[in-house]
């Protein structure tokens, strides 16, 4: 008879714990609203280290002193590009993330990436390569500044996961739906490479491919949920495909509007004629 009280006891207390488990999760997101404010401290120093980078740069220097000047200002703008990555996180979680719409040229955008690429590769001995195909227009309408952070973070992961061989960044672009285009960025790797159970943690907010990886590598595992997050929002997806062993391929891909001088870059491929791509 005891043991039957004992046992009826313990029925409501199960459901009062069944009851408060969601708060631990709404603690989570209550916490996740300092993200915001800490990224943008963040930014607001970077600011500083960004304006004295370019100071430093424009002075009378040596060649050496002004690559690490310029290496210093690269840097401080690959941390800043993380800092909107972070603030992005928190938005799209509370539902308020809006995505800019300007005009911008990827040529462009593309300029300081080849820079901090060719850094980051040059100081573990890899080969650093960025193309863009001349079917990708002067100029779009879109982020540019989360298109570039997003591009930062994968071939950020490139170079940290690969030791030897090279990293490469393509760009190439396809008409789409009217008066746009849409935009492929492919970062491809000759590192360690992921199996197929790996690929499929890969997405997970705050997962990383595996204990070793995380172990070896270290990271939050946040980067990559983000970056599809950012493509889905623009049109697009994050799809990679890989080999253990032989390297990776992620393509970021993007619909975007094409800016209105630039209309025919969005004409149909039979109105517009074969083009070769080009070496940036």
């Amino acid at each position: 008879m005891a043991r039957l009280r004992t046992k009826q006891r313990r029925k409501p207390l199960r459901r009062r714990v069944r009851r408060r488990q969601p708060a631990p999760k709404r603690s989570l997101r209550k916490d996740a609203g300092a993200l915001p404010v800490f990224a943008h401290d963040v930014r607001t120093a970077l600011t500083g280290v960004l304006a004295l980078g370019e100071l430093l740069a424009s002075s009378n220097l040596g060649e050496r002193e002004r690559r690490w000047a310029s290496d210093i200002k690269t840097s401080a703008e690959y941390l800043a590009a993380l800092t909107t990555l972070v603030i992005d996180a928190a938005k799209a979680g509370a539902g308020s993330l809006t995505l800019q719409r300007d005009v911008f040229r990827p040529r462009a955008l593309v300029a300081p990436l080849d820079a901090a690429l060719t850094v980051r590769a040059e100081t573990k001995g890899l080969r650093a390569a960025i193309t863009i195909a001349d079917t990708v227009p002067e100029r779009l309408v879109g982020d540019p500044i989360r298109l570039r952070a997003a591009l930062e973070n994968l071939l950020d992961n490139a170079v940290k996961f690969t030791d030897q061989g090279a990293v490469e960044l393509d760009l190439r672009a396809e008409p789409a739906k009217a008066g746009h285009v849409r935009l492929t960025c492919i970062v491809r790797d000759s590192g360690i490479g992921l199996s197929r159970a790996e690929t499929k943690r890969l997405f997970r907010p705050f997962a990383q491919a595996s204990v070793e990886i995380a172990q070896r590598y270290g990271g939050a595992g946040l980067g990559l949920s983000i970056v599809k997050m950012l493509a889905k929002r623009m049109g697009g997806d994050l799809t990679v495909t890989s080999t253990p062993g032989h390297g990776s391929a992620f393509h970021f891909t993007a619909v975007l509007p094409v800016a209105p001088d630039d209309a025919l870059a969005a004409a149909p491929a039979s109105q517009r004629r074969q083009t070769k791509a080009k070496r940036f």
